[in-house]
């Protein structure tokens, strides 16, 4: 990492011109151009993370060209305050610590922290005034792992003082520690220690714990406690073996906590009063939350659910306001709020657009008292807005019935009717896809093919029951869901069913193999991306990850158990859905690509389907990216996925044959 002075920098992206009414500020159609070339989608978002100073004056966002990405810090008036270089870390972060310090975070790849390997959060501090840069817990009082797992903003003897949450290592034992980090030396002093199940705080200003989270992995028990004179009063508890509850900060007043659960097969936010517990107001949500907006005391400001559009619970009116005035201005868009001045007066806001508004990610900035609005940056100015592919938001049936919804994109300015198709079923399995600017569905519709992205059952955000309708149904009726898809879109005349192929990242990429070994006929090609292939050893990667004794207790591995259907790793069930274990079933050719530095699906999962299918005598070609993790985020193996991908479907799928 290393600060450049504000003097010895160029100020490549500034805020434009202030437009007098919202409505006009929208992103003007650019003119009509040529096909992106595939790196302009495969580039990481040009412009991200913008984050807004107390005061509403400053921005912090993280800027990327070609493979150098930098934190700049700069006044709205466009003068440079700092420029960090973070190319040598993967950014996922930024945060205004105070008036002359903003943290930045990162994940870093670690070996020895954990049992393998792993990657740890860190952050790192920059006091934009001085250009100093400081390891958060880089040294401490206390023999702590570096690695910050929960911060809150506060306030020590009159100055801004920064408090983490981060595991002290006593001995070999164990326990999840407050520490106070000076926000210039990056020193901590530990001021709260935890015991052995604390998984979590709530903070007051001064750093004093208001709430302390315990949870038994073993049991699925969850505690809430609130301190009491020398020790802890319990004003919450819950058993879930996996659907634990989730504390989403302080309520609008600051004495009470929001917590969401599951209740009756409803997402239900509460809130309790920190007293006693008190159950004050329950909120009956569309859906597991997915966004959420703090303030700098840690109230929660508001929860959104994802969705075609971002469904909020607000708790601020200005928010709300600010929100409402923004998505009325920008028509046809999906809006989403990313950070705000204290007042709440000044707002950054980020949308996509939806349907046939081509917007490949605009961030804004809004001064709602003088209801004015400028554009910050662009993720993807490389693809004009008449090059982005129109998306759809669509619903069909599975074979049982159920209803399945899921996301169209097709090729800008090309008749849907017959086109040839990619399947691009999403990871997780319990996550979902949404109305919005997919990087690499767009670039799949800009080499002419029409993609589907089905949310099938086990997604999340569409209702409990949707979610458990995927319970067991691993490689069963979640593998049917995404076939469906296809003969649905073919009985409609949209696309070729004789010109079909899946690409899949995670339980995707377990879904592409899944579809041209468990399924034949369906597909021309696959092409997994670090996707599981054999569930057995999946299972067994796990318990060795957590230790022994694991499997029974570990949520993760109860996780996979519930969508698989299986008793642990013996199962012998799971060998029928084990595409690795089906390999002379395969009636397709295979790309694989895996990252080599993957700690989420081993890189063995991939190592071993190529094998099986070499030792069928079937078609397979094997990509390792080198230095990756499980997420692609480095722009130049990105790159990489992205043309060899492509490469692959053209020479097995043409889109343009007859």
């Amino acid at each position: 990492m290393r600060v450049m002075m504000a003097a010895a920098a160029c100020l490549v992206l500034c805020l434009g011109t202030a437009a007098p009414v919202l409505a006009q500020s929208a992103q003007t159609p650019a003119s009509p151009a040529q096909t992106p070339p595939l790196t302009a989608y495969a580039a990481l978002p040009a412009t991200g993370l913008v984050r807004l100073s107390d005061d509403g004056s400053t921005i912090a966002y993280l800027r990327r060209i070609e493979d150098r990405s930098e934190v700049i810090v700069q006044t709205l008036t466009g003068e440079l305050v700092t420029t960090v270089d973070v190319s040598d870390r993967k950014a996922t972060g930024l945060t205004w610590l105070s008036p002359d310090h903003v943290g930045i975070l990162s994940s870093v790849y670690e070996g020895g922290l954990t049992i393998g390997a792993s990657e740890q959060p860190q952050m790192d501090i920059v006091n934009v005034r001085t250009q100093g840069v400081a390891r958060a817990l880089r040294t401490a009082d206390r023999p702590v792992i570096n690695a910050t797992y929960g911060y809150s903003r506060g306030v020590h003897r009159g100055q801004p003082a920064l408090f983490v949450e981060a595991v002290t290592n006593d001995r070999n034992a164990y326990t999840l520690d407050i520490y106070r980090v000076d926000l210039n030396s990056g020193r901590g002093v530990r001021v709260a220690q935890g015991e052995r199940d604390t998984s979590g705080y709530l903070l007051r200003q001064d750093g004093e714990p208001a709430l302390r989270i315990a949870r038994d992995p073993a049991s699925g028990r969850t505690r809430l406690s609130v301190p009491d004179g020398l020790g802890w009063k319990q004003i919450f508890e819950r058993t879930e073996l996996i659907d634990e509850p989730s504390v989403w900060g302080f309520g609008p007043d600051g004495d009470s906590v929001m917590v969401s659960v599951t209740e009756d097969g409803k997402d239900v936010l509460l809130e309790l009063a920190l007293a006693d517990g008190t159950r004050r107001e329950g909120i009956d949500l569309p859906g597991t939350p997915d966004n959420v907006l703090y303030d700098r005391r840690g109230r929660l400001l508001a929860l959104g659910v994802g969705g075609d559009t971002v469904n909020w619970v607000y708790f601020e009116p200005k928010i709300e306001a600010a929100s409402a005035v923004l998505s009325q201005g920008l028509r046809e868009r999906r809006v989403s709020l990313t950070s705000f001045s204290e007042s709440y007066d000044q707002v950054i806001a980020y949308s996509v657009g939806v349907g046939t508004i081509g917007d490949s990610g605009t961030y804004y900035f809004y001064d709602a008292p003088a209801r004015r609005v400028s554009v910050v940056g662009r993720a993807y100015p490389g693809v004009p807005n008449d090059q982005v592919g129109p998306v759809r938001a669509i619903r069909y049936a599975a074979a049982d019935g159920l209803t399945i919804p899921g996301y169209l994109t097709v090729p800008s300015g090309v008749p849907v009717s017959r086109l040839p198709l990619v399947v691009l079923p999403h990871g997780g399995p319990q996550s979902r896809d949404y109305l919005d600017f997919d990087w690499l569905a767009q670039s799949l519709a800009s080499r002419g093919y029409a993609v589907l992205q089905p949310n099938f059952r086990g997604s999340s955000g569409l209702g409990e029951a949707h979610l458990q309708a995927g319970y067991g149904e691993w490689g069963r009726k979640m593998q049917t869901d995404v076939s469906d898809g296809v003969r649905y879109l073919a009985d409609q005349g949209l696309i070729d069913p004789d010109r079909v192929c899946i690409v899949g990242w995670s339980y995707g990429g377990y879904a592409a193999l899944a579809g041209v070994t468990l399924e034949n006929g369906i597909y021309r090609c696959a092409v997994s991306m670090a996707g599981v292939s054999d569930l057995p050893a999946m299972l067994e990667s796990e318990v060795r990850q957590q230790g022994s004794g694991a499997e029974s207790r570990n949520p993760i591995i109860r996780y996979w158990n519930r969508f698989m259907g299986a008793e642990g790793s013996g199962d012998s069930r799971l060998n029928d859905r084990s595409p690795a274990r089906l390999a002379a079933q395969a009636d397709a050719p295979v790309l694989l690509i895996h990252g080599r530095r993957d700690t989420v699906v081993p890189f063995d999962q991939s190592v071993r389907m190529e094998r099986a299918l070499r030792a069928a005598g079937k078609p397979v070609e094997m990509i390792a990216l080198e230095g990756e993790d499980h997420n692609l985020s480095q722009a130049a193996t990105r790159r990489q996925m992205l043309e060899a991908t492509v490469a692959f479907l053209e020479e097995q799928n043409p889109p343009d044959a007859p």
